[in-house]
C-alpha cells in the first residue's frame, strides 16, 4: 500500500510522534509511505526509516501557504498516486483535499483529529464531514465534541495515542549529564511554549512555592514556624519552544524564580528529562491526550495535569487540578512534593495502566483495521 501522511510540522509534540510510529510501523509492513510537512527534526527520523519526505509550508499561517502546500500536494499526486491520505488536524486535511480536487485523484482519506479549543469543534466538524471518509479522535472527549459539532457518529473512530517503551539512563546519570544536584525535587513540563500550554500558571504558582518558602523560613526564625515551606521549592525544567518563550521569559524573570524555574527550549532528550524528574507538570487549557503524560507514565513520573480532554479518562493515577489558578497549581505541586509514597503510588498505578491500554502495538493495530476497511 502506498500512503502519504500530512502533518503541519514534525518537531517535538505528540501528534509528530504519533506520525513517526505509524510511519515506521507501515514501512515495517512493506508498506511506501511518504510524509508531507513543513520541517522539524522527526523528519530525518522518518526518513532514516525509508519514508519519503515531501515540504510544505503548512505551518505558516493564512491562505496564500495553504495554497502553496495544496499545489505541492497535488503536484505529489499526479507524479505519485497514493491508495491513502493520512492526515492530522483539520488544516493538514484542508490542504490534502483541495490537492486531491486539483490534482483529479480521489484516495479514501483519514484525518486524526488530536484536540481542539472548544469554540472551534463546530466548524471542525463541518470542514471535516467534507473532507474526511473517517475522522479518528485522540479520546472519547473529542470524539464527543466532534459529534456534538455535527460529524456523523458513524464517520468518528476512536484510537487512543500509545507510549513505546522508553530506555532511560540512571537516576544518577541523566542529572549529571543535566548539570543537577543529586539530591533535590525536580519538576519537568514537556510541552511548546504557546498560550494553550498556560506555562504561565506554572510560572505564577511557582512564585508561590517561593513566597510560602520566604515565609516559611522567617517563621521558624521568629520560632513560629510549622515547618510549612520549609523546603525549598522544586527546580521546573519547561522543555519547549514557541511564540510564548519571550513573554514567558519576562514572567519568570519579573516572578523572581529565575533560579527555580529553567527554559530549555526544545528538546530531543525527553528520556534523560524524564529520568532526571521527580514529577511531570501539564497545566494545559485543554488537550487530547497528550503523549508527554503517556510517556512520564512509561517511565514511572508522576504527573499532575489539568482536568481537561481526555486527561480525565485517566482516572485516579494522576494528580488532576481542577481549577485553572497558581493557587492550586502550587498546593498540588506541593502535595506531590511532601507525598513520596503518594508519587510512588500514582507511578506505580499509571504503569500498570500504560501496559493495558497504551501500547503502540494497540495503536497501529488499530489504524491498521481503519487502513484495510478503507483500501
Amino acid at each position: 500500500m502506498r500512503t502519504l501522511m500530512v502533518i503541519a510540522e514534525m518537531g517535538s509534540g505528540g501528534a509528530e510522534a504519533v506520525v513517526a510510529d505509524l510511519a515506521g510501523d507501515r514501512l515495517e509492513r512493506g508498506d511506501e509511505v511518504a510524509v508531507a510537512s513543513d520541517r522539524g527534526w522527526r523528519t530525518a527520523d522518518v526518513a532514516g526509516r525509508g519514508a519519503d519526505l515531501v515540504p510544505l509550508p503548512l505551518r505558516r499561517p493564512g491562505a496564500p501557504a495553504l495554497a502553496r502546500s495544496a499545489a505541492r500536494l497535488a503536484g505529489r499526486l499526479r507524479r505519485r498516486p497514493v491508495d491513502l491520505l493520512h492526515t492530522h488536524n483539520v488544516r493538514a486535511t484542508l490542504a490534502a483535499s483541495l490537492a486531491q480536487r486539483a490534482a483529479g485523484r480521489r484516495a479514501p482519506l483519514v484525518t486524526t483529529v488530536h484536540g481542539l479549543a472548544s469554540e472551534d469543534y463546530p466548524r471542525a466538524a463541518r470542514l471535516l464531514r467534507g473532507c474526511a471518509d473517517v475522522v479518528v479522535a485522540v479520546s472519547d472527549d473529542v470524539a464527543d465534541r466532534l459529534r456534538d459539532g455535527g460529524l456523523p457518529a458513524d464517520r468518528v473512530r476512536v484510537v487512543e495515542n500509545a507510549a513505546p517503551p522508553l530506555r532511560l539512563p540512571t537516576r544518577a546519570a541523566a542529572r549529571a549529564a543535566l548539570g543537577l544536584p543529586f539530591d533535590g525535587t525536580v519538576a519537568l513540563s514537556v510541552a511548546r511554549l504557546v498560550p494553550p500550554k498556560r506555562h504561565d500558571l506554572l510560572v505564577d504558582a511557582w512564585a508561590r512555592l517561593q513566597q510560602d518558602h520566604a515565609a516559611g523560613a522567617a517563621g521558624r526564625g521568629l520560632g513560629e514556624g510549622t515547618g510549612q515551606g520549609a523546603g525549598e521549592p522544586p527546580l521546573l525544567l519547561v522543555a519547549g519552544d514557541g511564540a510564548a518563550r519571550p513573554g514567558l521569559e519576562r514572567r519568570v524573570a519579573e516572578a523572581g524564580v529565575a533560579d527555580r524555574v529553567r527554559l530549555l527550549g526544545d528538546r530531543r532528550d525527553v528520556d534523560r528529562l524524564l529520568a532526571a524528574a521527580d514529577l511531570l507538570v501539564l497545566a494545559s487549557d485543554r488537550e487530547g491526550l497528550p503523549v508527554s503524560v503517556l510517556e512520564a507514565m512509561t517511565a514511572g513520573v508522576p504527573v499532575a495535569a489539568s482536568a481537561v480532554g481526555g486527561l480525565t479518562s485517566l482516572g485516579d493515577v494522576v494528580e488532576l487540578v481542577a481549577e485553572p489558578t497558581p493557587d492550586a497549581w502550587a498546593d498540588a505541586v506541593r502535595r506531590l512534593v511532601e507525598d513520596p509514597g503518594r508519587r510512588a503510588d500514582l507511578a506505580a498505578a499509571a504503569g500498570l495502566l500504560v501496559e493495558q491500554r497504551f501500547s503502540p502495538a494497540a495503536m497501529t493495530a488499530s489504524y491498521d483495521a481503519i487502513y484495510r476497511d478503507l483500501t
